[in-house]
């Protein structure tokens, strides 16, 4: 008899070295594609960030660009302003300088005319009059005349002049509008370079962001892969040593039954949790479904293998995979849907439907064992 519970101890002994060594080598591969998933993470945050940079950067060089634009376009009307002033004045000149021409060629016929008639003339002119009144005025009339042309040329030249400095001052504001211009055409094109080159790098960003969602995607899936894998061997393990030891009652077995339905000790973060992992791995799933997951998790609460709280089973790495692709951490920020609260309430009330301790997507043909609700099946 004594012999007979030896060689039991010793069975069960092996099959426990079996099963930890049968477990290492999954949770070694799992925990592998987890860091390779978080790495892809990491970089897909890198990414997106860089992204984000990219794009506040087009968007400040367009507004520049608009704003380049809009000061080319406006020292092109002072400049056309400008020209018009300049060509105005050139008109001016022209026609100033004409009239003193006619004036000058006015002056020099009547010096001539004086000359030619010799000052005689004008001395007969003068001893003709017949008065002292009339020899004044004549006198007058030879003086003012004379005073006259020379009044005209002066005021002439001096008007010209003027002109000839508005115009020299215009030719030189055209001259450094024209420098602006050109300072600004410059500015454009080197803005115009600055956005494509910058457009470019936008676009890349874009593809090595596609590229790392996709790699992150694939982790992700592998890792779900992985996790099956693991559980799977998990179950058909204590399957195997409750066998050796003679218990039958196993993950394959009825999971309907001898279920502890002991309301557990929960809080508002726990309850939280919770629906936010009910609606991660069974949001579109029945109401029966809903409430099978949480028993899961209340399950191994209550189970010696696992973490004896609502944060230590659902962080636990390498468990739900919705924790490690962050789309837990985004329910539970919002909050769950109003049906996963009220499942994780009655769960942790004591509704528990199940005293299965796994659970994965149902596959047709592969999976034969456990308990299938809806796409799961629970062992």
């Amino acid at each position: 008899m004594n012999n007979k519970k030896k060689l039991k101890q010793f069975i069960i002994c092996l099959c426990c070295v079996f099963c930890s060594t049968a477990l290492t080598i999954p949770y070694l591969s799992y925990a592998t594609t987890q860091d390779d998933l978080d790495n892809a993470n990491r970089e897909l945050e890198s990414l997106k960030a860089q992204q984000q940079s990219l794009s506040a950067d087009l968007s400040e060089i367009d507004s520049q660009l608009q704003s380049a634009g809009s000061r080319l376009s406006s020292l092109e009307e002072q400049i056309d302003d400008k020209q018009a002033d300049v060509d105005a004045l050139n008109e001016e000149l022209l026609s100033l300088s004409q009239t003193m021409d006619e004036q000058y060629d006015s002056m020099k016929l009547r010096i001539r005319y004086m000359y030619e008639r010799s000052s005689s003339d004008v001395i007969e002119l003068l001893l003709t009059s017949q008065s002292m009144s009339e020899l004044l005025l004549k006198s007058e009339y030879i003086y003012q005349l004379s005073q006259y042309d020379r009044d005209m040329l002066d005021e002439m030249e001096a008007n010209y002049e003027r002109q000839q400095a508005a115009k020299e001052q215009l030719d030189t504001e055209v001259s450094e509008l024209s420098s602006l211009r050109e300072a600004a055409l410059n500015e454009q094109e080197n803005l115009k370079t600055l956005l494509a080159k910058t457009q470019q790098d936008f676009d890349t960003s874009s593809n090595n962001v596609s590229e790392a969602e996709a790699a992150a995607l694939a982790y992700e899936k592998k890792l779900e892969e992985e996790k099956l894998a693991q559980e799977r061997a998990e179950a058909e393990a204590a399957s195997r040593a409750a066998a050796a030891a003679g218990n039958n009652n196993s993950g394959s077995g009825d999971i309907t039954s001898n279920i502890n339905k002991t309301p557990i000790s929960y809080d508002t973060s726990d309850l939280a949790m919770l629906a936010a992992i009910i609606e991660c791995e069974a949001g579109n799933q029945s109401y029966e479904g809903k409430l099978a997951v949480g028993s899961v998790v209340v399950n191994r609460v209550n189970s010696p293998r696992f973490a004896n709280s609502i944060s230590g089973v659902i962080y636990a790495s390498g468990q739900f995979t919705p924790v490690a692709s962050g789309r837990f951490t985004i329910v539970l920020s919002r909050g769950a849907s109003a049906s996963c609260v009220q499942a994780a309430q009655e769960v942790l009330n004591g509704n528990v439907t199940i005293n299965a301790l796994y659970f994965h997507v149902y596959r047709s043909g592969i999976d034969t064992y456990g308990t299938v609700i809806g796409d799961h099946i629970f062992y």
